[in-house]
């Protein structure tokens, strides 16, 4: 068989599989055989240029998607260039949180990520300076959307791409992004079964080490999220942390008390009363040089 030298890796693997003649499901079976699992809708995501291999398993899996094509060795793999730098673990201080101190059931987060190839290395990455999340309770009490504020220092050259991971009650349709500023949305990906979201999105221009950038984006969640509690992870230390809760005036609820989580798993301790502005119906909670944990507010009707 002929070797493929398109310019784009998903086009040389689409090109690739085409010439072979094999299903994906074939191609995915041969893989597992092999020691070097690729899902089905995996394969589909290389190959339409949704997604690219960049895990060490990913990677071992198109060296071997190059012998079950038959394709010579490198055709594939030569043209995936370097693996993107990760960079948080080199930059972090003792005072760094990992994820799965952060996060209740972590392996659900990991799950979620994975379907776009992420690690949870990209939770924390570029580093969040300043960040300020509001969310807008609807006239039901449900969560209806929210908007995402921050301001970020990249860890090292080339950092062009952030992940916004967010815990619905549930997902009966996929959650919309509303707007952005200084980035836009690229994918979407969830863990159905524990309602986790991953969103993708591409900083609108490159960053150097050091550099800083503000970023804005709102997201609206699927109908009927009964979650009673909002909430934003810190994975290392900041300047501050702003959670602000929008409720329709014409349901306020009874009780609304800040809290802080220092660890997944340890009590939340209050903060006290969530200051409240009648004129907008907000309640909000800022932490100056806040430490890594879960901020957040929850409230009660009765």
């Amino acid at each position: 068989m002929t070797s493929l030298a398109p310019a784009e890796f998903g086009a040389a693997l689409r090109t690739a599989i085409e010439r072979s003649g094999l299903s994906l499901s074939e191609i995915s079976r041969r893989l597992r055989a092999q020691d070097t699992p690729v899902s089905i809708s995996a394969l589909s995501y290389w190959q339409n240029g949704e997604n690219r291999p960049e895990r060490a398993s990913s990677l071992a899996a198109v060296t071997a998607l190059e012998t079950i094509l038959g394709q010579p060795p490198g055709t594939l793999t030569g043209l995936l260039g370097p693996r993107r730098p990760r960079g948080r673990w080199t930059s972090r201080t003792g005072d760094a949180l990992p994820y799965d101190q952060v996060w209740r059931r972590p392996e659900e987060v990991v799950r979620a990520l994975a379907k776009m190839d992420a690690t949870p290395d990209e939770l924390d990455t570029p580093h969040r300076i300043s960040q300020n999340v509001c969310y807008r309770v609807d006239g039901h009490g449900h969560q209806e959307s929210i908007r995402v504020r921050r301001l970020v220092r990249a860890d090292h050259d080339g950092t062009s791409r952030f992940v916004f991971v967010s815990r619905c009650s549930s997902i009966t349709q996929p959650p919309m992004v509303l707007f952005t500023e200084g980035c836009r949305p690229a994918r979407f990906r969830a863990d159905v079964p524990s309602s986790t979201c991953v969103f993708e999105f591409a900083l609108d221009r490159t960053l150097a080490a050091g550099e800083l950038a503000s970023v804005e984006f709102g997201v609206r969640f699927p109908p009927g999220q009964t979650n009673r509690h909002a909430q934003i992870a810190l994975y290392r230390p900041a300047r501050d942390i702003v959670v602000q809760l929008a409720f329709d005036p014409a349901r306020l609820p009874k009780r609304c008390t800040a809290f802080f989580q220092p660890r997944s798993g340890q009590p939340r301790e209050e903060r006290g009363e969530a200051k409240f502005d009648r004129e907008t119906s907000t309640f909000q909670f800022i932490t100056l040089d806040p430490l890594p944990g879960q901020y957040g507010i929850q409230w009660s009707w009765s």
